[in-house]
C-alpha cells in the first residue's frame, strides 16, 4: 500500500463586498438611532449582493479549492496533483439565521476569473440588530448528505445534470460562512429594492476529497472495483448532519454507476467528513469488482492530513480477497 502525493487544499473562501457593483447607496432605510440597537419589522424580504473571492489572500497563484472543483489544466483526474478553486453558474449559496432558514443566493462567476462571482438572491428575516445579527450560508444542499455518492468527482463528467446530478462538486462538497455579521441596509431607488450589508464573510470546507484505487496483494493486478464501503476505525464518519450539530455517522458506500471495465478502473472520488479531524485514524475498505468478488484491508491516514479540507489520493491500495475454505477435519451435524 502507499500513498501518492497528498495535497493541502484551501480550508477558506474569502467573500468581498463590493457594494458599488450591486446596488447605488441612496439612503438609510431606517430611523436615525445607533445601528447596533436597531431592529427590523418581522418577516422583511431584504436583497443580498455579495461579490465572493475565492483564494488565499496575499498569496496570488495560489490554486486551492474552496467551493467550485476543476482540475488543473491539461492533467488528468487519475494523476492530478491540482484541484484549481472555481465558481460555477448558479452555484446555490443557502442562508441561515440561527436554525430558521431564511432564503437562497445563487452565483454568476466574472466572466475573465471564475474564482470570483457574485452571489445574489432574497431573505427574509425577523428581528434584525444591526451590528448584532450574524447569518449562516452553507452551500450547495441545505444540510449535510455525503450518502448515495458515485465516485464522480466533477459535474460534467456525470451523465446527467440538475438535481440528480451525483457528483461530488455538485453535491458533496459541502462549505459554509459562519457569524456574517449584519452591518447596515441601503435602498436603490431606481429598483425600489431594500439591501442587506453584512461583512466579509469566510467559507470552510466541511470536508476532505479522496481519490481511491485499489488492487490485489496477491498478484498485483488492478481492482475492476464496482462499490466500496468505507469505514473510520473511531466510526466517525458523517453520513448527513443538520446545521445544529446533530449527525449520523457510520460507513460510507460508494457505489459506482459505471459498468464497462475501462471505467471500472478509474479512481473512486469521495467525500468524506470525519468527526476527528486531529489524529491519526486508519480507513477500512471493503471492495466488491464486477464479478462479484470481495476485497478487504485499510490505510492509516496521519494526522496532518485529517483537517477538513484536504485532497488525499490513495493509490492501488493493496487489498485481500475474501475466500472460503473447506476444513475436512472437522464433522457436520445435521439438524433436521
Amino acid at each position: 500500500m502507499m500513498m501518492k502525493k497528498t495535497i493541502g487544499i484551501l480550508l477558506a473562501l474569502t467573500v468581498s463586498m463590493i457594494w458599488t457593483g450591486c446596488i447605488k447607496e441612496e439612503e438609510v432605510i431606517l430611523p436615525e438611532r445607533p445601528e447596533a440597537q436597531r431592529v427590523q419589522p418581522k418577516d422583511s424580504v431584504w436583497t443580498l449582493c455579495i461579490e465572493a473571492v475565492m483564494g488565499i489572500p496575499g498569496q496570488a497563484g495560489n490554486d486551492v479549492v474552496t467551493k467550485g472543483l476543476a482540475i488543473g489544466e491539461g492533467d488528468e483526474e487519475a494523476t492530478t496533483t491540482v484541484l484549481r478553486s472555481v465558481w460555477k453558474q448558479y452555484d446555490p449559496v443557502h442562508v441561515y439565521l440561527g436554525m430558521n432558514y431564511i432564503g437562497k443566493l445563487t452565483a454568476t462567476p466574472d466572466e475573465t476569473d471564475p474564482h470570483k462571482a457574485t452571489l445574489t438572491g432574497t431573505v427574509t428575516v425577523s428581528d434584525i440588530e444591526l451590528g448584532y445579527t450574524r447569518l449562516t450560508l452553507l452551500t450547495p444542499q441545505k444540510d449535510w448528505d455525503y450518502t448515495g455518492q458515485v465516485g464522480i468527482l466533477l459535474k460534467s463528467d456525470y451523465h446527467t445534470s440538475g438535481a440528480s446530478n451525483l457528483s461530488v462538486e455538485y453535491r458533496y462538497h459541502y462549505t459554509m460562512a459562519e457569524n456574517v455579521l449584519v452591518t447596515g441596509t441601503t435602498l436603490d431607488e431606481d429598483s425600489g429594492k431594500a439591501y442587506l450589508k453584512t461583512e466579509n464573510a469566510t467559507f470552510e470546507n466541511q470536508q476532505s476529497i479522496y481519490r481511491l484505487s485499489f488492487r490485489y496483494q496477491k498478484d498485483k493486478e488492478a481492482i475492476p472495483a464496482k462499490r466500496v464501503l468505507i469505514e473510520a476505525a473511531n466510526g466517525g464518519l458523517v453520513q448527513s448532519q443538520s446545521l445544529d450539530g446533530n449527525a449520523l455517522t457510520g460507513p460510507i458506500e460508494v457505489v459506482r454507476e459505471l459498468n464497462d471495465s475501462e471505467n471500472l478502473l478509474k479512481p473512486f472520488f469521495v467525500a468524506l467528513r470525519n468527526q476527528n479531524t486531529t489524529t491519526a485514524e486508519a480507513l477500512n475498505f471493503k471492495v466488491v469488482d464486477n464479478n462479484g468478488v470481495t476485497y478487504y484491508g485499510s490505510k492509516t491516514i496521519p494526522a496532518e492530513y485529517k483537517p477538513n479540507g484536504t485532497f488525499v489520493s490513495i493509490k492501488n491500495a493493496s487489498l485481500s480477497r475474501f475466500e472460503l475454505k473447506q476444513d475436512n477435519s472437522k464433522s457436520v451435524d445435521i439438524v433436521l
